[in-house]
């Protein structure tokens, strides 16, 4: 195996959750799918279930014939790791497949946790905002959202798509209103009108929404954008307590909510280390989540470094997940560094306890 190609393996765990019952409730068809359907909450139940960490380079909906143009698109003129040189058509292929078998894996977990809400938290490269404005930290409170997932490749028909999501405007609407009650400056919006582009919301929630089947599902979801590319950017430690303040309002309500961070891991698309990936940081970050320690990642950002630069700050993401789970290890399904995704891919979940043993009695009692 090419010395890039260092993974993060773990072994499967098979999903424990189990489909609920609604009563009086037709959930087969999406677009009857409530917002917020009826719940019994039991003394203690938690009601955020799930949290799901993915990367989102467009290698992972782009057919595999279609990377190595993608690969010299992001990686401009920049001179490449000797490791590069080791990918071909083969390992091509077989880095897909697992790519695939990953997407496959997230998704069904997300299919048996069946969240009435799913909080994406993405980032915005100039698709929504502009220079003009640019916020920290926002919450989008409307009732649906759309957007394309790989609009740079609308020459090729059948490439880029575009895609409709309901969202949970409700919720959302009490996210903002809690994060703002824990100190958090949330720019709140309830229409999306793109200052920067046409395409409407970009690619972090357009392309999971895809991948990993969340606009099929139905399942509304709720956009919180993070600043993970331009300055002033958020520390660390800031993303951490977001994550806790998530998950303290989630356990409030009555919805079962899901949490995805989208990006990541190290890459840095049409920048001065495009196609680089460090390994290094990769595998540390996914030790320390795997581990339950994700607070060791709150001084993260605090060394001015090249390889934080870029699409890399999408950690950010990722370490915001890890403050809603806390010290709840995460389940790391895969680590792909692919050169032709300039990208280190990463695939990970967290199933908090309390939902599972919950769904275990149920299934017990059934």
């Amino acid at each position: 195996m090419p010395d890039a190609l260092c993974e993060v393996r773990s072994h499967h765990r098979a999903g424990l959750f189990a489909a609920r019952n609604i009563p009086d409730q037709d959930v087969s068809d999406p677009d009857r799918r409530p917002e917020n359907p009826p719940h019994t909450i039991r003394l203690g139940l938690k009601m955020l279930t799930l949290g799901v960490a993915t990367s989102h380079a467009p290698a992972i909906l782009l057919p595999v014939d279609d990377w190595p143009r993608a690969y010299e698109l992001m990686r401009g003129d920049v001179a490449q790791p000797l490791s590069a040189a080791q990918e071909n058509a083969a390992t091509n292929a077989a880095a897909k497949r697992r790519i695939d078998a990953n997407l496959a894996r997230l998704r069904s977990v997300i299919q048996e946790a069946d969240p009435d809400v799913l909080i994406i938290i993405g980032d915005d490269q100039a698709e929504v905002f502009g220079s003009a404005f640019n916020p920290t930290l926002a919450v989008y409170c409307g009732t649906e959202v759309s957007g394309h997932t790989l609009p740079r490749f609308a020459d090729q028909p059948g490439i880029d798509e575009r895609i409709d999501m309901k969202c949970g405007a409700e919720f959302a609407t009490a996210l903002a209103t809690g994060l703002v009650e824990s100190s958090f400056d949330v720019a709140v919006m309830t229409e999306l009108k793109p200052l920067s582009k046409p395409h409407g919301i970009g690619h972090a929630f357009t392309r999971p929404g895809r991948f990993l089947g969340i606009a099929d599902m139905g399942i509304p979801i709720v956009p919180v954008f993070l600043n993970c590319y331009f300055n002033p950017l958020p520390t660390a430690a800031r993303c951490y307590e977001l994550g806790v303040a998530i998950r303290e309002i989630a356990d409030s309500r009555p919805e079962r909510v899901a949490v995805l961070a989208s990006g990541g891991l190290s890459h840095d698309p049409a920048g001065p280390r495009a196609g680089w990936i460090d390994c290094d940081l990769d595998n540390w970050v996914l030790n320390k989540l795997r581990e339950g320690q994700g607070r060791e990642l709150e001084n993260l950002f605090t060394v001015d470094s090249g390889t934080y630069h870029g699409g890399t700050g999408e950690i950010r993401a990722w370490i915001t997940a890890a403050g809603a789970f806390d010290t709840l290890p995460a389940e790391v399904v895969d680590y792909i560094p692919l050169h032709h995704a300039v990208t280190g891919l990463a695939f990970a979940y967290w199933q908090r306890p309390e939902q599972v043993n919950d769904q275990l009695a149920q299934q017990s009692a059934s």
